[in-house]
């Protein structure tokens, strides 16, 4: 009764529901950090004046040249905040989540009620299937190039065209992330037989690929992930797999997982007000409007989304899907299809209990992980940049790393930290002067007198001067290579993915007879 009241008051206010939106905002972003790729950027683009930064030059650019107005909407801030004034870049998030419901859920109104539609746009942003793109700065793009994309197609189907056309150019270009999203929701179009709106649609996404590609052919250093080596049997093999991974990701074994031990990370605060917003959705289950007729047109167009976005990875060879891992924003697409079919069921106490399990409990589990993992990190670069028996290791030694290669979601490796080798360089750059910085990753192989890593073909040549630097315990230790098959065998196993655990079975030999370099997952 106290909480229906509550409700009826709050509800007379006009902007009470955006104000406690932004509040839920923060509460979830504020001080999940950088992560990632992030701190390559930063020290990539540290000390870079104002033509630097704005230079397009895509021998300087690479790989970002495809993205420029993500470049400069947001990459600005790596050289001018660098690893000072955290704040700024989640508040940015804030900002960007905040547009990026506003946008999806004007979207959803065209085919949904006005409840429904909010419910759509929150499960689109927040669902945990693709927690990368909430907490990661540099993948806001992610979510910002879809919701925009969103937009511009409502613009356009409520005949605003002057202001839709702009934004569906702006989004087609922002990200090499928009095509599915550009010539599905077309497709939206075309299937209702709107035949002008859909070439309007699809005409800026076109247009894109066409210069994505001449600018391939120009500078082929610049896009390196389309594999011009696939063959027809390859390509359909990664089809396959596209297929069946995100149906793992997204409703098999590892989601049901990931749910788990997201909730088991809940802190009392966020319990507490998990608790509270499922009782309020206890009270207000009558009152949610009827489970309303499902538009065709709408999830053809989704789907169209879901199967483009199939078939761009599958060019490349290089991503499948997962639940875990900053590697799970690929999974953004279906993440679209599933939130707008999880908006059209009933609504009753039933269904609030499956939400509060999928979605409800699980977000606020995972910003405590992100915000926890992220205090973690910095406590770990600082020990790194405060080391002083680090600073005495001469140009001519080589630096083992063992630790921190990934964050612990339950038993499973989840954010990547040590396990890229550039992000290793980059942390550790100010601070050793040693000539090769090596992570003990699963993936390291000695032969001596070399280190290899299986997945990303580096070899290393040891030197006579070897260290290793335990990050778990910030110490350092001089040791002799016939140290290192030992030292390999002590490192705990990463489990990225349950299938992992199959090792030598049927189900290996399927997933590396789809996708031959995932043999390192088992080795």
């Amino acid at each position: 009764m106290l909480l229906n009241q509550l409700y009826i008051k709050l509800k007379s206010h006009r902007y009470t529901f955006p104000i406690l939106m932004f509040m839920v905002l923060l509460y979830l972003l504020m001080g999940t950090g950088l992560h990632g790729d992030d701190y390559n950027a930063i020290v990539s683009m540290r000390g870079d004046n104002l033509w630097d930064f704005l230079n397009p030059d895509p021998d300087r650019r690479g790989l970002m040249i495809f993205n420029l107005i993500t470049y400069y909407g947001f990459w600005w801030v790596y050289p001018l905040l660098g690893y000072d004034h955290v704040l700024i870049y989640d508040l940015i998030k804030v900002m960007v989540h905040g547009m990026s419901l506003y946008f999806v859920y004007k979207f959803a109104q065209d085919y949904l009620p006005n409840d429904r539609a909010i419910f759509a746009s929150i499960i689109f942003i927040f669902l945990p299937l693709h927690d990368a793109t909430t907490y990661w700065y540099m993948t806001l793009p992610y979510l910002l190039t879809p919701a925009l994309l969103l937009y511009a197609h409502h613009l356009i189907r409520n005949n605003r065209k002057k202001q839709g056309i702009p934004l569906v150019v702006l989004g087609a270009i922002a990200n090499y992330t928009s095509p599915p999203y550009v010539f599905g929701l077309a497709a939206i179009f075309a299937f209702e037989q709107k035949f002008k709106n859909a070439i309007i649609f699809a005409t800026p996404g076109l247009l894109y690929v066409i210069i994505y590609f001449w600018v391939k052919h120009s500078y082929p250093d610049a896009e390196v992930r389309i594999n011009s080596d696939l063959s027809i049997l390859s390509f359909m093999k990664q089809l396959v797999l596209q297929l069946l991974t995100f149906i793992e990701a997204a409703i098999g074994p590892s989601y049901w997982l990931k749910i788990f031990y997201s909730v088991s990370s809940i802190g009392l605060v966020s319990a507490f007000l998990a608790v509270a917003f499922i009782a309020f959705a206890f009270t207000r289950a009558r009152s949610f409007s009827l489970k309303p007729q499902a538009s065709i047109s709408l999830y053809f167009g989704l789907i169209c989304i879901l199967l483009l976005s199939f078939g761009m990875f599958a060019l490349t060879g290089l991503y499948s899907h997962s639940a875990f891992n900053l590697g799970n924003r690929t999974t953004v697409y279906g993440s679209l299809l599933i939130a707008f079919l999880l908006s059209i069921m009933p609504i009753n106490k039933k269904s609030v209990v499956l939400l509060s399990l999928i979605l409800i409990v699980p977000v606020f589990g995972l910003s405590d992980y992100w915000k926890s993992w992220n205090v973690h990190q910095n406590n770990i670069i600082e020990n790194i940049h405060t080391n002083k028996g680090l600073k005495t290791l001469g140009p001519d030694s080589t630096l083992i790393v063992t630790g921190n290669i990934y964050s612990k979601l339950g038993p499973f490796s989840h954010v990547e930290f040590f396990s890229m080798p550039w992000l290793v360089n980059s942390i550790f750059q100010d601070s050793v002067r040693s000539k090769d910085i090596i992570a003990l990753t699963p993936y390291i192989i000695y032969r001596d007198p070399f280190l290899e890593d299986s997945k990303f073909g580096r070899q290393y040549s040891l030197t006579s001067n070897l260290y290793v630097y335990d990050s778990e315990h910030d110490s350092i230790k001089k040791i002799s290579s016939s140290d290192l098959s030992q030292l390999l065998l002590e490192q705990s196993k990463e489990i990225r993915h349950w299938v992992q655990l199959t090792r030598d079975t049927w189900i290996q030999d399927c997933v590396v007879w789809l996708s031959p370099r995932l043999i390192y997952l088992f080795d």
